[in-house]
């Protein structure tokens, strides 16, 4: 199995943690904690993160949008596509802030490679010049069902923790079973 590591910096180069993580996702355990940190970490920060800034844009970074195809799976894309209205977005880099998220609720299954999150989130895409935002989330809960990618590891300080993709997202609770 590869190991990919992870480390997200803040802007003087120090490891930074997405806000929330410790104290929503580690105090969890098992697999619960494993895909909690899989999608703060991996899915949210890392490619749908880069999706909203490189959506429509021709940056020699937007191959990075490509994480999103990777790791958003199912129905997610076109839910997440259609919630932010993409295809209106003008061409060009956005500034992203976010993700801010909370976990409400979490349960996973290893029988089922599965596991449903119930999440509160926060995201504001704009663009210079523009007036208004592209796309805001603000306290919006949303139900968050992963798939356990297996053979995939992401590590995380000094955690091996396997990847989970993100199949489906919707708005609101949704009572998901987890097999």
């Amino acid at each position: 199995m590869a190991a990919v590591s992870l480390a997200l910096l803040t802007a003087s180069g120090a490891a930074a943690k997405p806000a929330g993580v410790a104290d929503d996702c580690f105090s969890l355990k098992g697999h619960v904690a494993e895909a909690c940190a899989a999608y703060i970490f991996w899915d949210a920060h890392i490619a749908l993160q880069a999706y909203y800034k490189y959506a429509k844009s021709d940056s020699l970074l937007s191959g990075t949008k490509s994480l999103f195809a990777k790791r958003y799976k199912g129905s997610a894309p076109a839910a997440i596509r259609t919630w932010a209205g993409v295809a209106s977005w003008p061409t060009g880099t956005n500034q992203v802030q976010g993700p801010d998220i909370s976990i409400l609720a979490a349960r996973s299954s290893l029988a089922c490679n599965r596991g449903v999150l119930v999440t509160r989130e926060n995201w504001v895409v704009t663009r210079s010049g523009l007036a208004k935002p592209l796309y805001t989330e603000h306290n919006q809960v949303h139900t968050v069902v992963l798939r356990r990618v297996p053979g995939e590891i992401f590590v995380y300080n000094r955690r091996s923790l396997h990847a989970w993709d993100v199949f489906a997202i919707y708005k609101g609770r949704r009572d998901i079973p987890t097999c």
